[in-house]
């Protein structure tokens, strides 16, 4: 019979509700509940110390110990004896030692150790036959730790464990990992360094394993199609067009694609390009070979802004096909997608428009979606579903870590531009407050005499709570004595937003002040000078983003970042680095895997072991094994698989 947790000897009563408190409601939950972090009693060689090192050591008590007052505070002096030398030892506030221990005590003592005082500052000491090498620290508020370690030896002195394996042997073993019972036994009761290590070596493993169960168990099915037959010689004499070199990073990217199209199966592939790098160009390309194979392209963007830019950059590369323009605001609808619907068009450019029912294809063969996280799933699947041939290209600005891109979209789906054009150069970044303003109004200034065009970006348009809106710092530049400046919000109608955009490009020496509604979309050469007003609310790869319009060309450019002194540390990081993948990074760290892509869509869990930052290789190796459960035919059927396909299907936890 299972063993309930008040059931163990040491429990009563009252620390069963301090055990609630904390969720912990059975001999299961207390053995889950792993410590936070362990403080290290193994013996350090005194000869091996440095000065200020915690250490710890065994010797022996050579002289009495005396008590005396430094300040307010007891401080207990004493000599000990190790390794036939004398060392000094000092306790300050433990005027209970003198009671406790005597002159030829052998004792365990651990403390800072100066070096050239020959002393050690105790923070603990203890006989030799209750110290333990690592002591497990937990942090469950109302309950001390040795208690909780007391009552962990008595659940796995009496076999009360209960700890079940959700691995089969035949997968961790050949791998040199212990077993899960092992694993949160040795975790919560270590005799070494080594002991933790196998622990925790295991319990990673887990958390890999089935993070890569349920991903790659729901990854899309493989869709058999033929290979794109495209005009790889129209293909070259396009590129030959191109009145500029490919980055080698462009190139790389655009053999991967096209690889994927001689395959007969439909890939689908994430382009990571950070701002500036050129990922349109890529998706020209791949579009133009599609073409040359018969079929159809769509290519949604989120913005009619966007859709524009990307309509006239493929109309001005593009002759030899058809383009169509298709958002809300397109004239004649219905002709144009009729005309669609029977291949006048090779290639529609558009909106969520796409997604309509009405509009239909007559081969659909690639589809490319831009800023492809400014899309839900579902309107994603939409276009995707009206593919006959359905490839799949997914654009983003915003770098996902390589370990999240790995999980998401699979190794070897997934292709980076870091590499910028030659001609593009680095964007000054500078983090100023409000008391170092005259730097960005000297840097207005200089930008609209070189009839060069400013972004000012602020997080609200008239809100009381933040000091930084469009209506203050309109009112700023006005007392300045800007007067050129045009405005775009949310809250402007849409012809009203239309009309500042184009004003504002078409008037050399200008201002727009803008909510973060420019943070993509605009790909203005000219422009060289971007101010962010209270950064500290914007996220780091928002702030990036932002930042990237700006820089576009081999103009000098430069970012100020205005800080109200809040959150300094994490904009001095965007300060320092231009390279939005090392942004990424730091973003998962600081955020966590499930806000960095979107909690609700995401199934990431709050991992205690696993560092998606580090432990790339673990996750290559737990992904080829998952890969290898889920190949077998019986997989679905066979009892000893229940535990997998439950977690799959029901949304278990671990």
């Amino acid at each position: 019979m299972v063993k309930k947790l008040e059931d163990i000897k040491g429990v009563g009563p009252q620390l069963i509700k301090q055990f609630r408190k904390h969720g912990i409601w059975s001999i299961y939950d207390l053995l889950l509940c792993v410590p936070k972090s362990y403080e290290n009693f193994s013996l350090t060689d005194l000869k091996d110390a440095k000065h200020k090192d915690t250490i710890t050591i065994e010797c022996v008590i050579s002289s009495d110990l005396s008590l005396n007052r430094y300040g307010k505070t007891p401080r207990v002096t004493f000599k000990c004896q190790i390794d036939h030398e004398m060392i000094d030892i000092v306790a300050f506030g433990k005027g209970y030692l003198v009671q406790s221990f005597k002159k030829g005590d052998q004792v365990v003592i651990k403390g800072l150790y100066n070096l050239y005082y020959h002393q050690i500052n105790v923070s603990s000491i203890t006989k030799p036959e209750k110290r333990t090498e690592i002591k497990p620290i937990y942090g469950l508020e109302g309950i001390y730790d040795k208690t909780i370690t007391h009552i962990i030896h008595e659940i796995y002195q009496n076999n009360d464990d209960a700890i079940y394996e959700i691995i089969p042997e035949h997968i961790y073993q050949p791998l040199n990992y212990i077993s899960r019972s092992q694993a949160y036994h040795k975790i919560h009761l270590p005799q070494n360094e080594n002991d933790l290590y196998l622990s925790k070596a295991r319990l990673k493993f887990e958390e890999a394993f089935f993070l890569q169960l349920r991903w790659m168990a729901n990854r899309p099915n493989q869709i058999f199609r033929e290979p794109k037959v495209y005009d790889i010689t129209r293909v070259r004499s396009f590129i030959d067009q191109i009145p500029f070199e490919l980055t080698k990073d462009q190139k790389d990217t655009v053999n991967d694609i096209f690889r994927d199209f001689k395959k007969n199966v439909a890939s689908y592939r994430l382009i990571q390009g950070d701002v500036g790098s050129g990922k349109t160009i890529v998706s020209l390309l791949a579009a133009y070979a599609i073409m040359t194979a018969g079929e159809q392209v769509a290519f949604m963007a989120p913005t009619e802004l966007l859709v524009n830019q990307h309509y006239q950059f493929f109309s001005n590369m593009i002759k030899d096909f058809n383009i169509l323009r298709l958002t809300g605001s397109t004239k004649y609808k219905e002709k144009e997608k009729y005309d669609l619907e029977t291949n006048h068009y090779d290639i529609v450019i558009g909106t969520h428009a796409l997604i309509e029912d009405d509009v239909k294809f007559k081969s659909l063969g690639l589809v490319i979606i831009d800023e492809q996280h400014k899309f839900g799933v579902e309107a994603r699947q939409q276009l995707i579903d009206k593919a006959q041939h359905k490839d799949v290209l997914y654009l983003t600005a915003t770098p996902i870590p390589r370990t999240l891109a790995m999980i998401l979209y699979g190794n070897s789906h997934v292709s980076a531009i870091k590499e910028k054009p030659k001609q593009r150069k680095l964007i000054d970044t500078i983090l100023i407050d409000k008391t170092q303003i005259q730097l960005l109004i000297d840097g207005i200034r200089l930008a609209i005499n070189q009839k060069e065009h400013v972004f000012l970006v602020v997080p609200a348009i008239h809100s009381e709570l933040i000091g930084d809106n469009i209506d203050t710092v309109s009112e700023w530049l006005t007392k300045e004595g800007f007067n050129q400046f045009f405005i775009l919000h949310g809250e402007q109608t849409k012809e009203k937003n239309e009309w500042s955009m184009k004003s504002f490009i078409e008037s050399p020496g200008s201002i727009l002040i803008s909510t973060s509604m420019v943070e993509v979309g605009i790909d203005l050469p000219t422009a060289t000078l971007m101010a962010i007003f209270s950064a500290e609310r914007f996220g780091l790869a928002q702030l990036h983003q932002l930042r990237g319009r700006v820089g576009r060309s081999h103009l000098k450019s430069v970012c100020y970042l205005v800080s109200n002194g809040e959150d300094n540390e994490r904009l001095e990081v965007l300060e320092k680095t231009q390279d939005g993948f090392k942004l990424s990074e730091f973003d998962l760290k600081q955020r966590g895997p499930g806000d960095f892509i979107g909690i609700e869509q995401s199934g990431f869990p709050n991992f205690k072991f696993l560092d998606l930052q580090h432990d790339y290789e673990l996750l290559l190796q737990a992904q080829k094994e998952v890969l290898k459960l889920l190949d077998q035919k019986d997989f679905k059927t066979n009892p000893k698989y229940r535990y997998f396909n439950r977690f799959i299907h029901e949304d278990m936890k671990l």
